[in-house]
């Protein structure tokens, strides 16, 4: 009787470690695509390299980040009705309300910080 009450004592802790360390990334994704979502909207392309990692930065210089998002990413929409979609893999997704919609897909690294940040046409897939 004992060593069940233990057993179960034991998937129950493990349970609520795991969930806390699920919401603990969750909560943390959820801020930083906040913060990548403000500065799409006020087009602040150097706080938004500011925030990714070295996957990120090894793929895409700064100075070719911010001409990207000024002449591509800036001009395409304002940002400004975004919804949450979902999370799937670690990456969050949103729609962005425009002429054409767009999905934005926001993710991060172990050392949580920005690895995704794709902009492109929205698909329900």
């Amino acid at each position: 009787m004992k060593k069940t009450a233990l057993t179960i004592v034991a998937v129950l802790l493990l349970h609520i470690a795991f969930t806390q360390a699920n919401n603990s990334k969750t909560f943390t994704l959820d801020s930083i695509s906040k913060l990548v979502i403000h500065y799409l909207q006020a087009k602040q392309s150097d706080s938004i390299y500011a925030l990714a990692g070295e996957k990120f930065r090894s793929q895409l210089k700064k100075e070719d980040f911010k001409t990207i998002s000024e002449t591509q990413v800036f001009p395409l929409n304002d940002f400004q009705h975004i919804t949450f979609i979902g999370n799937e893999n670690g990456i969050n997704k949103y729609k962005v309300a425009g002429t054409p919609d767009l999905q934005l897909l926001i993710g991060l690294d172990a050392a949580n910080k920005l690895e995704t940040l794709l902009i492109k046409t929205f698909s329900d897939n």
